[in-house]
C-alpha cells in the first residue's frame, strides 16, 4: 500500500455489536435507586444514613479483626537474592541433606539472629 492509497471504515471488517440483556433480567440504574423523600424531613434521612454508616463501620471493623486473626498463624516471606554460586551450593546441600531449600535458610537465619542477640 503506498503513502498516497487511503482506506475508508468500509473496508475494514467488523465483528456486530452484542446484544445487551432484557431490562427484564437486568434492573437499570432507574429502577435500583429508590425515590429520595421531600427535603422537609431532614432528620430521618440523616439518622438512615448514620445508621447504615455505624454498621459499614462496624462491619469493617469485623473483617479487619478477622483478617488479623487469619493473619497470626500465617507465615511471612522474604526474597533473597543470590549468586549463581551460592545457590547451586544451597540446592546440593538441600539434595544431600534430603530437606527443602527453605528449611535451611529457616536455620541458616535463625542460627543467625541467635548468635548475634536478636
Amino acid at each position: 500500500m503506498s503513502g498516497k492509497e487511503t482506506l475508508s471504515l468500509d473496508e475494514f471488517a467488523t465483528a456486530p455489536r452484542r446484544q445487551r440483556m432484557a431490562t427484564s433480567e437486568r434492573p437499570s440504574i432507574a429502577d435500583t435507586e429508590q425515590p429520595r423523600e421531600p427535603a422537609a424531613t431532614p432528620g430521618s434521612t440523616s439518622n438512615e444514613s448514620l445508621k447504615e454508616g455505624t454498621v459499614q463501620t462496624g462491619a469493617s471493623k469485623a473483617l479487619r479483626q478477622m483478617k488479623r486473626a487469619r493473619m497470626q498463624g500465617a507465615s511471612h516471606f522474604v526474597n533473597v537474592n543470590l549468586d549463581r554460586d551460592t545457590k547451586r551450593r544451597l540446592k546440593l546441600a538441600s539434595f544431600n541433606m534430603d530437606t527443602s531449600m527453605q528449611a535451611i535458610m529457616e536455620k541458616a537465619i535463625r542460627q543467625y539472629l541467635d548468635t548475634n542477640g536478636y
